[in-house]
């Protein structure tokens, strides 16, 4: 299987891969949620200078993400109120 670079949509040509980073330090997307924020790359064309920003791409397959969504999460019971404690209440 050939391994393709991301090639510049500008001029096409050669990119290189960075993390994006400030002075406060890396940039992180925030994921679905349970999820940790991951690093935000950036896609720097060596010739002219054009760059790109990747998110990263998501470690769970969508099908996975669908099924734990379906599941309903479980309902707390509460206990019926007793005669005496409904007669109070009225």
């Amino acid at each position: 299987m050939e391994v393709r670079m991301i090639r510049c949509a500008k001029c096409d040509n050669d990119t290189r891969a960075s993390e994006l980073v400030t002075a406060q330090g890396p940039v992180m997307l925030a994921g679905p949620q349970g999820t940790a924020p991951q690093p935000v790359l950036a896609q720097a064309c060596t010739a002219c200078g054009y760059i790109e920003l990747y998110g990263p791409q998501p470690l769970v397959e969508p099908q996975d993400r669908v099924a734990a969504a379906a599941e309903p999460e479980p309902l707390e019971l509460i206990p019926a109120p007793t005669p005496q404690a409904a007669a109070e209440l009225a």
